[in-house]
């Protein structure tokens, strides 16, 4: 059996997900892999930013945490 790609939808019929069959979503992660490995700018920037976050420097965090500081409390 071949299975589609799926949406999943908010009350207001807008896509807010995907379900993909597992070889089309390894594909899509493969492809995103190789073309971050392929530049070497990008490897530089990564150095960079764990440089500065060894430092103290910077501080990475996540979206939830920016996020939750401009909710209203």
């Amino acid at each position: 059996m071949i299975m589609a790609t799926q949406f999943i939808v908010n009350e207001k019929c807008e896509k807010t997900a995907a379900i993909l069959p597992i070889d089309e979503y390894e594909n899509l992660l493969h492809q995103h892999h190789v073309e971050l490995a392929l530049t070497e700018d990008y490897k530089v920037m990564i150095d960079e930013m764990l440089e500065k976050e060894r430092s103290g420097e910077a501080e990475y965090v996540s979206m939830e945490t920016i996020k939750s500081r401009f909710k209203s409390k």
